[in-house]
């Protein structure tokens, strides 16, 4: 089955951008859940910085009921954070800050083995593995020599096609990575810029688990508000996913 995860670092911005306490990415996560989504993501870079806490990383461990998948850069600082809230997931990414669009996929030449090192600890306390990366065969290859147990795909030369011809090609990358990564036995997530419109074809996908919707869901809802914002992009899911 296919599951809505909402990404709650664009709420987080909003908080530091209008200085504002009203926009709470905690709050927000739980009313999703609430409202029917599967699972949340956040993305943790330091203390201090303009997005999401360390403290609200420790709230949403202690008051969420769903599934919580915290991203992290490769740094030892951030993966202790993470020790100490014991997530259902972590994932690795690539971030300068901690500014919503600024969350790359990982060079896997540079970060594989520093992960590595890291993979112990945090399969020892029951946490699952991922790495956020592009869709392509040879890093996947690359991964299969690790204990890694996801992957997480990037979408954003999907989402962000300027034609339907580069649209389609990449949609087919994502869909063979996820082909590929399933047959060597990793679960697969994916995002980047992921909006509406996009869901429908990812839930197509085989293999695919978590969709991973922020910034455009955040938009709607403050439109809309936050179950019909949901309940819309469950409707996508559940209306074009096969397993």
């Amino acid at each position: 089955m296919k599951r809505l995860c909402i990404q709650l670092d664009d709420v987080a911005f909003m908080r530091f951008a209008l200085k504002s306490d009203l926009y709470d990415p905690v709050q927000f996560g739980i009313l999703a859940e609430n409202f029917g989504a599967h699972s949340l993501a956040c993305t943790f870079i330091a203390s201090g910085s303009k997005g999401i806490s360390e403290r609200d990383v420790q709230i949403l461990k202690e008051t969420r009921k769903s599934f919580l998948n915290v991203k992290v850069p490769v740094q030892q600082e951030a993966v202790r954070v993470a020790l100490s809230v014991t997530p259902d997931m972590l994932t690795f990414v690539d971030a300068k800050s901690s500014e919503p669009g600024n969350i790359q996929p990982i060079d896997e030449t540079l970060h594989l083995v520093s992960i590595e090192d890291m993979l112990p600890d945090l399969q020892a306390n029951n946490i699952s593995v991922a790495v956020f990366i592009q869709p392509e065969i040879s890093i996947l290859r690359n991964l299969s020599k690790y204990s890694i147990d996801y992957v997480e795909l990037d979408t954003s030369k999907y989402t962000g096609a300027e034609d339907i011809n580069e649209e389609m090609l990449n949609l087919d990358k994502i869909k063979s990575a996820a082909i590929a990564a399933a047959k060597l036995g990793l679960g697969v997530n994916c995002s980047g810029g992921i909006g509406y419109a996009h869901i429908a074809p990812l839930a197509q996908i085989p293999n695919m688990e978590d969709i991973i919707i922020g910034g455009q869901l955040i938009r709607n809802a403050l439109f809309k508000g936050i179950e019909k914002a949901v309940d819309e992009a469950i409707q996508l899911i559940r209306y074009r996913e096969y397993d």
